[in-house]
């Protein structure tokens, strides 16, 4: 159970959406939180409304810049203190066909998506080696798991994101080090990203509140994966696509509507 109570926080896209409302669950639990964020304008207006519910700091940064990565975390530490939870949550998307997405929307996707991630875990986990204690909480998403049409550069990105994951959580565990790792695999929320988007058939738009309280409980119940719906993207879909001949499965996601998803997307 990992004890969320004083401990120091960074959660990434932290200016709006799913990470705004993290940030706001872990200032509830009497976490302190380091807010991070591209948009400083909007970082500034969600800091002064998130102080009122506990100490929280913006800091505005580009997570893509690896240089400007390690000197945020250096920032933090002698500004705020030792983080030992760390929320990367910050990610964007653009839809359309891979021939028609232009080359620095591709690089951009799988930069802020997955390479920002490698840069904030190098980051912060030095200082958790060194304390024997954290928790990293790296956001992919169903599309990490399935990939569909339309959203190659993303869905790329998010397998990465779980590859990335799952190998660093073997390191750490080989090196008997009392760090904990999560991946969090949200089917489509509701956050403006994926605006305009048609959903499967079978599936619902997540409300953001309620992707946000499954990863605070998994949170604190390390859980490894956390996956919202959990049993229809952590065990079905797995065990489809392993079972079920490529072919069939390219059927079976036409069908459901899979193919058309994004061709109305619109993004926020």
């Amino acid at each position: 159970m990992t004890q969320l109570h004083g401990r120091i926080a960074v959660v990434t896209g932290a200016a709006m959406g799913m990470g705004r409302m993290l940030s706001s669950l872990l200032l509830e639990e009497g976490c302190r939180v380091a807010l991070v964020d591209v948009n400083e304008e909007m970082l500034q207006t969600t800091q002064k409304e998130l102080s009122r519910k506990g100490d929280c700091m913006a800091y505005p940064c580009d997570i893509s810049d690896s240089a400007a990565v390690y000197k945020l975390a250096k920032s933090i530490e002698s500004e705020f203190g030792d983080a030992t939870l760390l929320i990367n949550n910050a990610g964007i998307v653009k839809a359309g066909r891979l021939l028609e997405l232009e080359d620095k929307v591709i690089e951009k996707t799988i930069s802020v998506n997955l390479t920002a991630q490698f840069w904030t875990v190098k980051a912060f986990l030095p200082k958790m080696i060194e304390l024997n204690d954290g928790h990293i909480i790296n956001f992919a998403s169903a599309g990490g798991i399935l990939s569909i049409p339309c959203l190659s550069a993303y869905c790329a990105s998010k397998f990465g994101v779980i590859g990335f994951t799952d190998a660093i959580r073997q390191e750490m565990k080989k090196e008997k080090r009392n760090i904990r790792f999560t991946v969090v695999c949200p089917n489509t929320v509701n956050t403006g990203m994926f605006k305009g988007a048609k959903m499967v058939t079978g599936t619902r738009m997540l409300k953001p509140e309620t992707v946000c309280h499954q990863v605070l409980k998994g949170i604190k119940g390390n859980k490894a994966v956390i996956a919202v719906p959990s049993v229809p993207v952590k065990i079905v879909t797995p065990l489809l696509k392993t079972l079920l001949p490529v072919n069939v499965m390219d059927r079976m996601n036409k069908m459901l509507g899979m193919w058309d998803a994004n061709d109305t997307w619109t993004g926020r």
